[in-house]
């Protein structure tokens, strides 16, 4: 990729600089497919277009690379190549160059670099969709722009820089290392809901929960940190280490005679992991334990992941003989769609569903027939968030289905489960 370096002139004494990193995705191969020579008058059709963006916005007449002689002659821009990325500044009075100026630039400068492009010497046209980081301030930063391009959702064509994104980060890298630690000592600890039956009370099995056991912070929820792990792939350490502690409670229950089947959230990452259920299937089987004894919970987001992206995970949950629950069925569109295409044995039916109950009659037929059709497709079902005493009678109202919630219990830290579980 060529580069082109000319730094705005010392002797223009600009109020406010813009400097845009622009990320063209569609072209970034050019020269592997097509050549150098193609690659090089493919990037001269996007200096031209840029060039008329900023002639058109600023209303100068003089090409890019030059010393610009704008109508008010107090506006200058420069274009470069790095590393596959156009770097471009502007400097102007700050009356020319503010926000809502860059915005329009910022949307005139995607729509034109979304045109298609001839390649050269071939009978076919490039798409490129641009994504932009930019800085707008005092001081000339191509750093900042490219900072802010890197921390940009990919479905987000543009992002500025701000300090308050450079500070989140940088906490959130310190919570990181704080949470590697963490594992490191054994300060993520699992603490179990129970599920009742509610037409007598029983538990008939439990969800593992995890809690941080902050050594300065106290006991932590999840609300507190799992976004961090998310973003990282400490999600899937904190998930070995609830699977680890989920089966080493199974085992304690096994010698009591009153083992309960319990339930281990799975996020994104851990269904592109099949690690993680090989290796808790190992450990079940080598203390004797049923793989039946662990539910796999997904929720309706992560279930609707590719097909193509979960096909491991699939396999190796068969393969184990885990069973596999759909978690907060009724919060996306694609719940029923779901069930024809995963192996789910159990739906979690969304506590939205007993506040709609509570709000009409309609509500309750809602829910009632949910529930019918579930059970007459033989899933087990279990709903959620039941935290009143109306709700339970809603729900021994419809045979067959469990429940869970503050009304009977909050997590709880293993041994309390222990205690609840035999008290049964």
């Amino acid at each position: 990729m060529r580069t082109v370096n000319r730094p705005l002139p010392k002797k223009v004494k600009a109020e406010v600089f813009l400097s845009l990193c622009i990320e063209l995705i569609g072209l970034q191969n050019s020269a592997l497919l097509f050549g150098a020579k193609a690659q090089e008058a493919l990037q001269k059709v996007i200096e031209k277009r840029l060039t008329k963006v900023l002639q058109a916005s600023f209303h100068s007449q003089t090409p890019i690379g030059t010393d610009n002689k704008c109508s008010d002659r107090n506006v200058q821009h420069r274009l470069a190549w790095s590393e596959g990325h156009v770097q471009l500044s502007v400097s102007a009075p700050k009356a020319q160059l503010h926000e809502a100026i860059v915005q329009e630039l910022i949307q005139t400068i995607v729509s034109q670099l979304q045109k298609p492009i001839k390649v050269p010497g071939q009978a076919l046209r490039l798409e490129c969709q641009p994504r932009i980081g930019y800085h707008l301030g005092q001081d000339l930063s191509f750093e900042k722009a490219s900072f802010a391009l890197r921390i940009a959702p990919p479905q987000k064509q543009s992002q500025h820089y701000s300090e308050r994104s450079r500070k989140a980060l940088v906490s959130r890298l310190q919570r990181e290392n704080e949470m590697r630690q963490g594992l490191r000592r054994g300060e993520f600890v699992s603490y179990f809901q129970p599920k009742i039956d509610p037409r007598n009370n029983e538990v008939v099995g439990a969800e593992a929960l995890v809690r941080w056991q902050h050594p300065t912070e106290g006991l932590l929820m999840p609300k507190d940190f799992l976004d961090v792990a998310e973003q990282s792939s400490l999600i899937c350490d904190i998930s070995q280490a609830v699977a680890k502690q989920t089966v080493a409670l199974l085992i304690r229950l096994q010698k009591q005679a009153k083992v309960v089947p319990i339930a281990i959230n799975l996020s994104e990452q851990d269904l592109r992991v099949p690690e993680l259920i090989e290796q808790t299937g190992s450990l079940l089987k080598k203390h004797g334990l049923s793989p039946r004894l662990i539910n796999l919970e997904v929720s309706e987001r992560v279930a609707s992941m590719n097909e193509d992206d979960v096909a491991d995970f699939i396999r190796a949950v068969q393969q184990e003989g885990f069973s596999l629950a759909l978690d907060d069925f009724g919060t996306a569109y694609s719940g029923l769609l779901r069930l024809l295409q995963l192996p789910i044995s159990e739906i979690k039916v969304d506590r939205l569903f007993l506040v709609k109950a509570a709000a009409s009659s309609q509500g309750r037929d809602i829910l009632h027939s949910l529930v019918t059709m579930l059970l007459d497709q033989n899933y087990r079902v279990t709903v959620e968030g039941v935290e009143k005493r109306w709700e339970l009678e809603l729900l021994q109202a419809m045979p067959g289905c469990f429940a869970q919630g503050f009304y009977f219990s909050p997590a709880v830290n293993a041994k309390t489960f222990q205690s609840l579980s035999q008290a049964c």
